[in-house]
């Protein structure tokens, strides 16, 4: 057996720890500064690093049940990591529990590398797509662990990274092909991709609101290709899912026929055309923290024709917010002044998700959110890049577009791709000395553009232009500190406004402002904007 291992948070160097002496026998998980002491230095000039302590041990074993997934055990007592009760809840407390040997979805790890280079890992549970995480993000020692959505920016309390030599069971993720961002999203493809999709679903959780005048959720479907022998369906494109207007979320459909002018007997393409029933009624362009979206495409039994979609939102708890409603195609009007019959559906062979923009007007711009997507599909799909030719000829992409931007997923076909999604949240965070920035939220590993001006209070004294840096960047986390230079000499020593505005390669900007002599005060006045989709 491999030796003990202590699993240590990017926030701040703590580590996975078994609480001790809790109020009640619990055995509930923390977030504790590490009790193994610093390496010791030997009389021969090696180096000996201490054993991890006794509740802070941990190995990394593979599923008694052989389901390919890990649990993580520690040796001292034999308990792994556990979600409390099996639950499936955001917010799930961790213990450590006995290994189960069956029925033990609750108790099993995966470890998805940071795609952001930063050599850390998310620690996820397949069952629920939620990985581990330091409640709340807090810093303070023993802050419980819980199970969460995984988030695409502002994460570092969700990774971890073994303490040890010994190289964690990392997963592969799935090769984008690209930057993926609003209508640049994986294909999702079953191994046989003649085979008709079904029990199609789509969950949306939003973990931070999620503000925008307008988008849309496109669930976009090939019918599979190459068709059964003397088949021939008149959909190819089939395009069902969420309009985000007026404040209400709407459900839409909109399917197409094979490439090139239908023919004058193909009842196809379907106009765009939403649901009189509204899945949600909203305030202020905001879909609430926790709410949860739950879309299921409507498949015919007989024929695994799509035949429409239906959709509901619940709150935190898993409360209805408002009754389910339902959307078919079936009926809807075409361009050709009829209307579409299911003879001119199909099943669906190939998936693609995106959150983009209406066709109104084709990009529309998320002021802020964040969330997870989460596909569930019989057969189960596999991620491929994002310019992969679909077998369909028809091709699977989307004209709309928005500024959102997606996280990577793990290669090999599953029956749930659990995916997360938002835009960053730009902003400066300090001047923690003189002419030198701190800030966040802007793209992992992305070069910055500085832009802005120092102006002396005093009239008629010369300004000062900040000059570019070639070295200003973020880090894998999207963090940046930036020495900033003035063309004025002076602009240290007199009284004045430095405002300085750091842009990222999407776009993405946070400015701070910086009232000068640097020996008094300094405040800081953060603000962020996000680029054009």
């Amino acid at each position: 057996m491999a030796d003990p291992i202590m699993l240590v948070s990017a926030l701040n160097g703590n580590v996975i720890d078994i609480e001790e002496n809790p109020p009640s026998p619990s055995f509930l998980l923390d977030a504790f500064p590490s009790k193994a002491g610093p390496p010791v230095l030997s009389p021969g000039g090696g180096v000996t690093v201490p054993p991890p302590a006794a509740n802070q041990a941990w190995g990394v074993e593979p599923d008694p049940a052989g389901s390919g997934h890990s649990v993580v055990k520690n040796p001292g007592t034999g308990r792994c990591i556990d979600i409390v009760g099996n639950s499936v809840a955001i917010g799930a407390p961790l213990d450590a529990f006995p290994v189960k040997t069956k029925d033990n979805e609750n108790q099993l790890w995966d470890f998805l590398p940071d795609p952001n280079g930063s050599g850390y890992f998310f620690i996820q549970n397949p069952q629920t797509g939620y990985v581990i995480e330091i409640q709340n993000g807090s810093s303070t020692k023993g802050a419980a662990l819980v199970a969460g959505p995984r988030r695409l920016f502002d994460n570092n309390y969700q990774l971890w990274k073994s303490s040890g030599q010994t190289a964690l069971p990392a997963l592969t993720l799935a090769s984008p092909g690209g930057l993926l961002q609003g209508n640049s999203q994986y294909v999702l493809l079953p191994a046989d991709q003649t085979k008709f999709l079904t029990g199609i679903t789509v969950r949306l959780d939003i973990i931070e609101d999620l503000v925008a005048p307008a988008f849309s959720v496109q669930i976009n479907g090939n019918a599979p290709f190459p068709p059964p022998k003397g088949v021939s369906w008149d959909a190819q494109w089939t395009q069902l899912g969420l309009f985000m207007q007026n404040n209400s979320l709407v459900l839409f459909q909109q399917v197409w026929h094979a490439l090139g002018p239908g023919g004058a007997k193909n009842p196809l393409e379907s106009e765009t055309t939403t649901s009189s029933g509204t899945v949600l009624q909203l305030q202020n362009d905001t879909v609430p923290a926790g709410t949860r979206i739950e879309l299921t495409l409507t498949i015919d039994s007989s024929n695994s024709f799509v035949t429409g979609i239906s959709g509901q939102a619940f709150n935190s708890s898993g409360a209805s917010l408002a009754p389910s409603v339902a959307f078919s195609v079936i009926g809807q009007p075409n361009f050709k002044g009829g209307t579409v019959p299911e003879s001119a559906l199909s099943p669906l062979g190939a998936l693609q998700v995106v959150v983009a923009g209406l066709p109104a007007d084709g990009h529309d711009h998320v002021t802020s959110g964040m969330g997870t997507i989460t596909i569930r599909c019989n057969p189960g799909l596999s991620a491929q890049g994002i310019f992969t030719s679909t077998p369909n000829p028809h091709g699977i992409g989307t004209a709309e577009n928005t500024n959102c931007y997606y996280g990577q997923v793990q290669t090999g076909t599953l029956g749930q791709i659990v995916q997360p999604f938002g835009v960053p949240r730009p902003r400066v965070t300090g001047v923690p000395g003189i002419w030198t920035f701190e800030g966040a939220g802007l793209l992992p590993n992305s070069k910055l553009t500085l832009t802005g001006e120092w102006v002396q209070d005093a009239p008629g004294l010369q300004s000062g232009k900040v000059q570019p840096n070639p070295l200003a960047a973020t880090g894998p986390d999207g963090s940046f500190s930036v020495g900033v230079d003035l063309d004025n000499g002076n602009a240290p020593f007199a009284s004045g406004r430095l405002t300085v505005t750091f842009t990222d390669s999407g776009g993405n900007s946070a400015t701070g402002l910086v009232l000068t002599p640097t020996g008094e005060v300094i405040n800081v006045i953060s603000s962020g904007s996000l680029g054009p989709p």
